[in-house]
């Protein structure tokens, strides 16, 4: 009987997922472990790659770095997009709200938001890309939904730049608080549900006219 051939690495049988896998594996690595300390030899390991198929992909680890973290919120924006498409703004923002509220709550958060504040300070290149293209398209959408609705008159007037930053900003804050409960007991003793749906009709009574609270 033939004997069967060894199984073909990972990377081998998918060889058009690899640099997803790659980059996934890199936030990860990242996350846990910080800029600095990071190795590629690691990377490549929890991608299931050798590192040379690392550098086929990524020139170095910075670049894989900025890569993987522009991986991440494109993809974000995506699923924010997909989960409030155009139409009645009131009714998107909601959506946008609860989609980004959930997005915030999974694990991987807390490590990639400490991260941020123990690592990038220390990379000015790096400062300046997740201003611009990562906390501020996030920001951008959540505008563009509030410009919408501020046309419509759906919304009260209002600078749509600085009520992006009030729903981005308060959505973020709650998530850091709720990721560290013992430090935040105020928050700590209640449900994602709870506090997601508190964080939604707050919001929304800051941006509707007063005729239309309660009502929309």
């Amino acid at each position: 009987m033939k004997s069967l051939p060894d199984a073909a690495p990972r990377w081998r049988r998918r060889p058009t997922e690899r640099p997803q896998e790659i980059l996934d594996a890199a936030l990860q690595v990242f996350s846990e472990q910080g800029l600095a300390r990071a190795r590629v030899e690691d990377i490549a390991t929890q991608a299931g790659v050798s590192k040379g198929t690392v550098y086929l992909y990524f020139d170095s680890k910075e670049d894989l770095f900025r890569e993987s973290v522009r991986n991440r919120i494109a993809r974000t924006v995506e699923m924010l997009e997909a989960a409030a498409p155009p139409g009645n703004s009131v009714a998107r923002i909601q959506r946008f709200i609860d989609a980004y509220w959930q997005h915030l709550r999974q694990p991987m958060f807390g490590s990639i938001y400490r991260l941020i504040l123990a690592e990038l300070p220390q990379f000015p290149g790096f400062t300046q890309f997740y201003g611009e293209e990562v906390s501020g398209r996030v920001i951008e959408l959540a505008a563009h939904i509030v410009q919408e609705g501020v046309d419509e008159g759906r919304f009260r007037p209002i600078d749509p730049m600085v009520a992006a930053r009030m729903i981005v900003g308060l959505i973020v804050q709650h998530a850091i608080w709720t990721s560290q409960p013992r430090l935040f007991p105020r928050v700590g003793n209640r449900s994602d549900a709870d506090i997601g749906n508190e964080i939604k009709a707050f919001l929304l009574s800051a941006l509707l006219p007063p005729a239309t609270k309660g009502t929309a």
